[in-house]
């Protein structure tokens, strides 16, 4: 290498870290409530505020003041941990009116508070003097965490504020934070990394040859897929073994790896024993490093990855709980699993639900980490969903790199699916983390499968190793394991000619039965609950008896809503010019997506099983072959122009690492823009059912009510009238407050109640109240038969997935002689049912 292109390397270099750095830095936003009204103070009065501060080291509050009739005097600030608790406050503050002339935010600074990150405050505002004050307030949904109160009273409505923070502070309580995602990510590496990688190094022909990456991302998808199997077969036997699911497999996949490397271990050994350089003694699975364009690829793959983890990671700092009401079915199934150290039959004490046929890969992923970590179950849940929502993007590397047949087809699909489309990362809004576990085990999946049909002999140790996945796909997500079965008939129409059919339906037929019989005593378990009837009265309905709910789930809705119009547009003159190109990797892709396609709108073919595959389900997974088919084309385009030659072949050094260079850059812009984009794409406000005032309103619900209490919570019907849902904190009482509801997890559709007509049983209360009130005689005989005591509003007021009139609202129950309040903070209401 030329010194001139030594030191453009070096420029380039430090450039790059520059890059890198001024991604990482976080953009601080304040909490400010829009302005629409302004609320009056005066002297002997007071006007306070809850919150969250999101950082550590808030060191003062702005509040919006409209300065008329100040003359003099001083405002106050009082901080305290919450309004029950104002006897002494934590800090105090204060700002001089006499300077105050127009309308504005005017700071009120406090001494630092290092701790503040994630923690809840109260804030009061007195002031002294003859003024009297106008602040601006904003509406009552405005803000998440909080509300205003007049006089120490809640109002429905918020103070129009903005918290500072002092930077030192912030940047250590910031980088206190990378630590514990550091930590996080060892943990995720020890539990979806080690077990899959020592299974793959022993089943997997030429995994020495395989390159670093697609090590690791074919690792995390075979990982996921042995846990449930263990799970399940250990429970078959009787063993529930607890803590040791979370250890055992690492523990034992470690000892493989170091078996199996020992030979290297001892070269590696001797060659610092005689003193001898590490390059003596090259490992055979190390490429060695000949110039940058060898290592650059892998640099920016890890800082692609390092944006993706940051931006999944970043966006629930603030959470207290998952979000959406997938979320809450999968904190309790993990806790059920954690509470019985293994699977379980038994919902109680959390709802009335005596089977258990759900699929439990996620949930056993869940309680390892709980195990691991010992964090609270909500918050294992989001971190997992979390570390699984960027290895569903790193999965999809291998395939792409397959299909593309070189390093930036990978690093392309990567860039695409986690930086520049919303999907996967929206999947944190709806708690969708089932799916996207599965999505991680078919990207696997459909790699180790091509490599087994492609093979010049079937090894059987690769067929034990993809019927292990596909048993584990089963355990994971059952419909996903059908858009993995179809992979077969779309490699068979592709590659029927060069391998054979007859060839490659023997060896689809070894894995096939290996996962059958792992996956055939859960299937049994199945017809315990309703699920399977569910499933074969929808593969049995046709089109024109197909009802409206199903019309209506099986809907495709807005296309853009998945992906981006540029990339539908961009999909088809793909896939045509790689079959121009005659590239089968594309044609597979396209094929056994487009059968997807097919089988989840069979209608189309006039054949029945509409709804048994979702439409919704196959378009938030876009991004799967999306992402691999960009890869493909991008990855081409860039491979050919960095390998351009002149008429005597020899290759342009110069305009190699130019061209590379700006290539990089192009990426690191695309990467760090997207990622911004997609600290967008979490919505708390729409999504979150728990929110810090329900938190406390638990807490204080612990404290407070008598055992065997039962609350009526907000709820609606979805899914086309068949089922109820929660619409605030109220469906989390039971995990979180020990107290019982009318509402159980979204399961109950599917499993056995506590009675046969259990479902019917549990809508009929919200139908009841819907159609005629909660003052209705007839609605309130119902209550009292089912042993209501009690009545819980949450913080978002039901208003979350749903606009319709509310059946429970604090005004109807405050004019009711039924019902009377015994908790309001902030904007939620917990009332007494009078018997």
């Amino acid at each position: 290498m030329s010194k001139m292109t030594h030191h453009r390397w070096q420029f380039s270099t430090f450039l790059l870290i520059g890059m890198i750095i001024s991604a990482c830095v976080p953009i601080i936003k304040h909490e400010q409530p829009s302005r629409t009204d302004l609320v009056e103070l005066s002297r002997g009065e007071n006007i306070g505020q809850t919150f969250l501060a999101r950082y550590s080291g808030l060191d003062g509050i702005e509040i919006y003041i409209n300065p008329e009739s100040i003359v003099e005097g001083e405002l106050f600030l009082y901080l305290y941990p919450h309004p029950q608790n104002t006897s002494k406050e934590l800090i105090k503050g204060s700002l001089s009116l006499g300077n105050i002339s127009t309308p504005g935010y005017y700071r009120i600074p406090i001494p630092s508070l290092r701790e503040s990150f994630n923690k809840d405050y109260y804030l009061q505002l007195e002031i002294e003097g003859q003024s009297k004050l106008k602040l601006a307030t904003a509406p009552g949904n405005a803000y998440l965490n909080g509300a205003l109160y007049q006089n120490g009273i809640p109002q429905d409505t918020q103070l129009s504020f903005r918290l500072t923070y002092n930077p030192i502070h912030l940047y250590l309580g910031l980088f206190s934070e990378v630590l514990k995602w550091i930590a996080m990510l060892f943990v995720g590496f020890w539990l979806y990394i080690i077990p899959g990688w020592a299974l793959l190094s022993l089943t997997l022909p030429k995994w020495a040859s395989l390159r670093w990456a697609e090590k690791f991302a074919l690792s995390a998808g075979v990982s996921l897929a042995i846990y449930p199997i263990i799970l399940l077969w250990t429970d078959l036997v009787g063993l529930h073994l607890g803590p040791l699911y979370a250890w055992l497999p690492p523990i034992v996949g470690f000892l493989v790896i170091v078996w199996r490397n020992q030979g290297k271990f001892v070269d590696l050994l001797m060659a610092n024993t005689r003193k001898k350089t590490i390059s003596a003694y090259r490992l055979s699975s190390i490429t060695y490093i000949k110039s940058p364009s060898d290592w650059l690829p892998d640099i920016l793959l890890l800082i692609i990855l390092l944006l993706v983890f940051v931006t999944r990671f970043w966006v629930i700092r603030n959470l207290d709980t998952p979000m959406w009401g997938d979320s809450y079915q999968h904190t309790i199934i993990a806790q059920l699993i954690v509470e019985n150290g293994g699977l379980f039959n038994s919902w109680a004490p959390y709802a009335d639900l005596t089977t258990f046929t759900y699929h439990f890969g996620f949930h056993t992923l869940v309680s390892n980490l709980h195990w691991i970590t010992g964090m609270s179950m909500p918050q294992a849940v989001l971190w997992t969903g979390q570390i699984l929502n960027g290895l569903a993007v790193f999965s999809l590397y291998p395939l792409a790199v397959r299909v593309g047949r070189t390093r930036w087809a990978g690093i392309i699909a990567l860039l695409v699916a986690g930086l520049l489309l919303s999907m996967p990362m929206f999947y944190v809004n709806w708690g969708r983390y089932t799916q996207l576990t599965g999505l991680i085990i078919l990207a696997s999946f459909a790699y180790i499968a091509w490599v087994m049909l492609t093979g010049k002999s079937m090894k059987p140790g690769i067929g034990i190793l993809l019927g292990i996945i596909l048993a584990g796909l089963a355990l994971t997500h059952y419909r996903i394991l059908l858009l993995a079965l179809l992979f077969f008939p779309a490699f068979i129409i592709i590659f029927a000619r060069e391998f054979g059919w007859i060839s490659i339906l023997s060896r689809s037929l070894i894995s096939g039965l290996l996962a059958g019989l792992l996956f055939l005593p859960w299937f049994i378990h199945v017809f315990a609950g309703k699920i399977i009837r569910i499933f074969s009265h929808q593969l049995t309905i046709l089109p024109s008896n197909a009802s409206s709910p199903i019309l209506q789930t099986n809907a495709v809705g807005n296309l853009f809503n998945y992906l981006p119009p540029i990339i539908w547009l961009l999909l088809p003159f793909i896939i045509g010019w790689g079959l121009w190109k005659r590239e089968k990797g594309v044609a597979l892709i396209s094929l056994w997506w487009f059968l997807i396609f097919i089988i989840t709108n069979p209608q189309w073919l006039g054949l029945p099983g509409s709804g048994a595959i979702t439409n919704f389900t196959i378009f938030i997974a876009a991004y799967f072959p999306a992402s691999i088919l960009i890869g493909y084309a991008a990855g081409r385009i860039l491979h050919s122009l960095a390998y351009t030659q002149n008429a005597t072949g020899e290759n342009h050094s110069s305009y190699r690492s130019a061209y590379l260079l700006g290539v990089i850059f192009i990426i690191l812009f695309l990467g760090i823009w997207g990622a911004k984009q997609r600290l967008k794409d979490v919505q708390p406000a729409k999504h979150a059912l728990v929110t810090r005032p329900d938190i406390r309103a638990a807490d204080w619900i612990q404290a407070n009510s008598k055992q065997n209490e039962r609350y009526l919570v907000n709820s609606f019907f979805a899914f086309g009238g068949t089922v109820i849902v929660g619409s605030d904190a109220g469906w989390w009482l039971p995990l979180f407050a020990g107290q019982n509801t009318t509402l159980p997890p979204i399961n109950y559709i599917f499993e056995e109640g506590t009675r046969p007509d259990y479902q019917e049983w549990v809508n009929t209360l919200t139908a009841e109240i819907q159609a005629k009130g909660i003052n209705h005689p007839d609605v309130l005989a119902e209550l009292t038969a089912r042993g209501i005591t009690n009545i819980y509003l949450g913080q978002q007021g039901g208003s979350v997935n749903y606009a319709g009139p509310q059946a429970l609202n604090p005004g109807d129950l405050l004019s009711s002689p039924y019902y009377h309040p015994i908790y309001h903070q902030d904007q939620v209401w917990i009332f007494a049912v009078v018997q």
